[in-house]
């Protein structure tokens, strides 16, 4: 999770906890050549889902449907190709690729392709993400004005 998401406060501080160990750790092991990955899946379709659906939020729900849900085994592909490139952080769809590069931040890049692309698109990709935000507080704003 590279983002905070409604309904999801103590998840998303544990995710952004592991992301600082993640880089610090990375720091601590890369002159013994090896190489720590952060794999950010979105919703994937496993019966943990099914079961965390029961009991999340409504409007985490409707926030959450926006990026749809992934088959597990696309997701295990994408973690191993990840994993074997040695890639930092290893999105599995095209919005958790652009997460990744819009919060770079000080995060290893082994790649100057990637590095490049971080760069150049951060402005566009920061405007992308402020409407996406808007658009979540504008449905968070209704919701529970509809709740009243």
């Amino acid at each position: 999770m590279v983002v905070g998401i409604y309904g999801y406060t103590a998840y998303s501080a544990s995710k952004f906890g592991l992301r600082g160990m993640a880089e610090a750790l990375q720091q601590e092991v890369i002159a013994d050549n090896i190489h720590v990955s952060l794999i950010f899946p979105p919703d994937t379709e496993t019966p943990g889902l099914a079961e965390e659906n029961k009991r999340r939020p409504q409007l985490t729900s409707i926030i959450a449907a926006a990026s749809g849900a992934m088959k597990a085994d696309e997701v295990a592909k994408k973690a191993l190709n990840g994993i074997k490139s040695a890639s930092f952080m290893v999105p599995c769809n095209l919005e958790g690729s652009l997460l990744a590069i819009a919060t770079a931040g000080l995060s290893p890049q082994r790649s100057f392709l990637m590095a490049f692309i971080e760069v150049v698109a951060i402005g566009i990709l920061r405007v992308a993400g402020l409407c996406f935000q808007w658009n979540w507080y504008g449905s968070i704003e209704k919701w529970h004005a509809q709740k009243k």
